[in-house]
């Protein structure tokens, strides 16, 4: 999908436990659980309550942690992300064949496993950055942070390098809902994007 031109449409997902429906966007079947344009003015710095019932608009878009929580725990997703650089404008994509988000009694906690895609695995890279700190940005398995709730593994909370939300470790790898770091890294800078824009979407598991 990255980087082609797709129809959009307007859906209404039931979420498990919740009365009513809540408003996005699908395509192909994917359900849009986040965006992310940077050429639009938008304050991703927000607080857990946010971030845990969604907000946004056209251009810049989340969809709430309990949403996604309901429905990756009432049956098995995948996980898309769409990233388009800002310096040569390309798009990039990975694709995780197994996306779960855990209550929010646990942080909602981050769930992925089978990673594919030409954009780097920076969900699961539990490596070193300079030597010496093994571990310390691996995503998959950490909270969701925000600046009033504080679950990343660092003493000064990554929130305020980065004012934004994420599923930080110490700190990250990538980070799709920062201010100054909209960001998705790798070890090898060739592979590193600085992003224009992003896009996150989840499907049921064929």
């Amino acid at each position: 999908m990255a980087g082609e031109r797709v129809r959009y449409t307007d859906v209404d997902v039931s979420i498990p436990g919740q009365s009513g429906t809540a408003p996005t966007r699908s395509v192909f079947g994917w359900i849009q659980i986040h965006k992310h344009d940077d050429q639009e003015s938008f304050d991703w710095n927000l607080n857990w309550a946010s971030y845990r019932d969604g907000f946004g608009n056209f251009y810049n878009f989340w969809f709430g942690l309990e949403k996604v929580h309901r429905l990756t725990a009432a049956q098995s997703y995948r996980l898309r992300v769409e990233i388009r650089d800002k310096n040569s404008y390309d798009w990039f994509s990975v694709e995780y064949s197994y996306f779960h988000v855990g209550p929010e009694s646990d942080g909602y906690r981050l769930d992925v496993s089978g990673y594919n895609g030409d954009a780097y695995n920076a969900l699961q890279y539990a490596g070193a950055w300079y030597g010496g700190d093994e571990g310390n940005f691996l995503h998959d398995g950490m909270k969701f942070s925000t600046w009033d709730q504080d679950n990343d593994s660092k003493v000064d909370d990554c929130t305020s390098h980065t004012a934004g939300a994420w599923w930080f470790n110490s700190c990250y790898m990538a980070c799709l809902c920062c201010n100054t770091n909209h960001e998705w890294h790798s070890i090898h800078s060739a592979d590193t994007h600085y992003l224009t824009m992003s896009f996150m979407y989840i499907k049921p598991q064929s």
